[in-house]
């Protein structure tokens, strides 16, 4: 609908993070109709970003809502439950930066969607606040679950012992997660907390007793800022105190996160270098994904009492093979977690304890996690240095 009047708008631009589902608005992007912008970038928008025609925003995740006020956001365009008898909406299972969207925006178009959870936490808008409401044409999208492959499993099964007891897990989405949520269910890990990305696994962990379901104050066990899950996520997260979802300055950043013990922090990597500089964004000299907040919940880890930071990643490229420890990052690549701010790498080989290592020890450590048959080129930088 936007696309199709936006002929009528000189000047429209569109702006969003990442939308799952079509994006039916880019053929009129590709016209030159319509502008698009956005700081996280999925496949269909991939080529459009790496060719210049849609901006790419690389703003960690904490500086979104600062980045839509930057760009001056006029319309905020939501999706919301009906309102209830007191007359509010409920934005569901995201309220990232559409919360901070709507409370900047002076024009709030909110889709009315039935099939949204009415989620705890910060979700609430009352109706006065939408100016202009529609009914829901299209399903709610949904994330499928990842499936555990023994790979992921073993990597999973490296990380186990390294966590604290009681731990505040971060997470994030893939078959490594999956797994890792499906290793301290079968090991019964008790008192345990997530924050930041809410996937289907939690919804097992509870069914099997094992969130800390006793301190609920000042926020529940699962405290997220977005939900990327199925319908068995959707459903458990329904008026269900036991998780909250909750805006960026609250869900996201570290002056919220680091004051939570024993935050562990557990992101992937598309390549990490000999000195464990991570970059978990680009690929080919393309922008593949989004910055994301992988540094964010870093920050709040290495500032919380007991924290941890992990990278946990498949040693290869399971499509071609390739290394994904490497000996050196290419120059064009971005650097999205720096190499202070890594404790500890798992792959498939074991797990590299980086820490306080020198920078010889950390390509030694790196190397006998990566691959053995790209251990040697490691190595090879090592010897001659």
């Amino acid at each position: 609908m936007l696309a199709r009047g936006a002929n009528r708008l000189p000047g429209t631009r569109l702006c969003s993070g990442l939308l799952l589902g079509d994006y039916p608005f880019l053929p009129a992007v590709e016209e030159g109709v319509l502008s698009y912008c956005t700081w996280h970038v999925m496949p269909a928008v991939r080529k459009l970003v790496a060719d210049g025609a849609v901006p790419f925003y690389p703003v960690r995740a904490s500086q979104v809502p600062g980045l839509v006020r930057h760009l001056g956001a006029d319309v905020a365009f939501i999706r919301v439950t009906p309102p209830d008898r007191h007359g509010f909406c409920n934005l569901g299972p995201s309220v990232s930066y559409p919360l901070p969207a709507v409370r900047d925006a002076s024009l709030v178009v909110a889709e009315l969607d039935e099939t949204l959870p009415r989620t705890r936490g910060e979700s609430a808008i009352h109706v006065s606040k939408i100016d202009v409401a529609v009914e829901s044409r299209s399903p709610m999208p949904e994330y499928p679950r990842a499936k555990p492959d023994e790979m992921s499993r073993t990597i999973a099964d490296h990380i186990l012992p390294l966590l604290p007891p009681r731990p505040t897990l971060q997470i994030g989405i893939g078959a490594i997660p999956e797994a890792l949520v499906e290793a301290l269910r079968d090991q019964r890990v008790p008192d345990l907390r997530f924050v930041g990305m809410g996937v289907d696994g939690i919804a097992d962990l509870h069914e099997a007793g094992l969130l800390e379901v006793d301190d609920m104050v000042p926020y529940p066990p699962v405290m997220t800022a977005e939900l990327m899950g199925s319908r068995l996520l959707m459903d458990f997260a329904h008026e269900n105190p036991v998780l909250g979802v909750y805006s960026t300055p609250l869900g996201i950043t570290a002056s919220t996160l680091y004051t939570m013990d024993r935050f562990v922090s557990i992101n992937s990597a598309i390549e990490i270098d000999r000195l464990g500089q991570v970059n978990a964004e680009w690929v080919g000299g393309k922008q593949l994904t989004g910055t994301g907040g992988s540094i964010d919940f870093t920050e709040s880890a290495l500032l919380s009492i007991g924290g941890m930071r992990i990278i946990a990643m498949t040693s290869t490229n399971l499509r071609d093979a390739s290394p994904k420890i490497v000996s050196s990052l290419a120059s064009d690549v971005p650097i999205t977690v720096p190499r202070h701010s890594v404790d500890y790498v798992v792959t498939e080989y074991g797990v590299a304890r980086l820490g306080f290592a020198s920078t010889r020890e950390r390509a030694e450590l790196l190397a006998s996690v990566a691959h053995p048959d790209h251990r040697d080129a490691i190595l090879e930088r090592v010897r001659v240095a």
